[in-house]
């Protein structure tokens, strides 16, 4: 004859439902930006050299506007009319002009649309804010000395303004940076170089006067993290009702299988008492016979 503990499966059982409902299904991928005819053109002006790419769909040059913020309007310069693809024209931080262009052919090949519409366009994703994605600059400036650790910790390559912000805004500290451009268009939303600020915040005075275009943009943070006092009371904060009754569970569970085991062979029932009779008879021992 062999004993056959049958409270484990009994205690699973009961958890399963708790564990079906934290367990993540996975997602189907999301469908692609959608945006407006505004207009068809013969010409317009031509963007900077970091703002004309190679794309295989209007649709993927709408995605690509999307992922390429401040952008209000694109424009797809079709190329090969049997395959689709063609160029994708950006302009950040611009509005569209209609006098600027020209309609005046046979076969205008510009497609001007609007902002991009895509699934969940507006909202901050994973853990992101939102703020980040259309930094406004409070200076344009040069000569601005580099952060109080001399780029030992605090300076990073960037794709632009809106990533070095977003960079600072997932950093332990950072105060405001300052994003100093590398490419043909001096441009804030292109390639760069980062530098975040711990602490404190921007010094006009410690600027030098600009001789051409400025050379360093500069952004307050305005997503810091919360500070470690905040957290602190976060995670101090009292168990939810549901937590504290699975734990109420597992260790009257643990509580009632211990005395069976240290016992002298009584039931359940009889040496927990007589006020744990039915929870004793779900988790009580079975002798299974072989």
């Amino acid at each position: 004859m062999k004993i056959i503990p049958f409270w484990v499966p009994v205690a699973l059982i009961r958890f399963l439902p708790v564990l079906a409902q934290t367990t993540p299904t996975p997602s189907s991928p999301a469908p692609s930006c959608k945006a407006s005819l505004v207009a068809s053109l013969c010409s317009y002006p031509t963007p900077g050299l970091d703002f004309a790419v190679a794309s295989d769909s209007r649709a993927s040059c709408w995605d690509y506007c999307n992922a390429h913020p401040p952008c209000n309007f694109v424009i797809f310069a079709a190329g090969n009319p049997l395959t689709g693809t063609g160029t994708c024209w950006l302009y950040p931080g611009e509005s569209f002009d209609v006098s600027a262009g020209s309609s005046d052919c046979a076969n205008p090949y510009l497609s001007v649309y609007g902002q991009p519409v895509c699934p969940g366009s507006g909202t901050p994703t994973s853990g992101n804010c939102a703020a980040t994605a259309t930094p406004t600059a409070v200076a344009s400036v040069c000569g601005y000395p580099t952060p109080p650790d001399n780029c030992f910790s605090t300076c990073t390559a960037s794709e632009g303004a809106s990533d070095c912000l977003s960079q600072c805004a997932k950093a332990d500290s950072c105060s405001y940076i300052v994003f100093n451009p590398h490419n043909p268009d001096n441009s804030p939303y292109s390639l760069g170089t980062c530098w975040m600020y711990p602490s404190g915040s921007y010094d006009a005075g410690a600027a030098t006067t600009c001789s051409g275009p400025p050379e360093q943009f500069v952004y307050n943070n305005v997503c810091p993290k919360p500070s470690p006092s905040s957290s602190s009371a976060s995670s101090s904060a009292p168990v939810p009702s549901s937590a504290a009754s699975i734990n109420s569970t597992e260790a009257s569970t643990n509580r009632i299988a211990g005395t069976r085991t240290a016992g002298t062979g009584s039931t359940a029932s009889e040496t927990v008492g007589a006020g744990t009779v039915v929870a004793a008879a779900a988790l009580a021992t079975t002798t299974i016979l072989l």
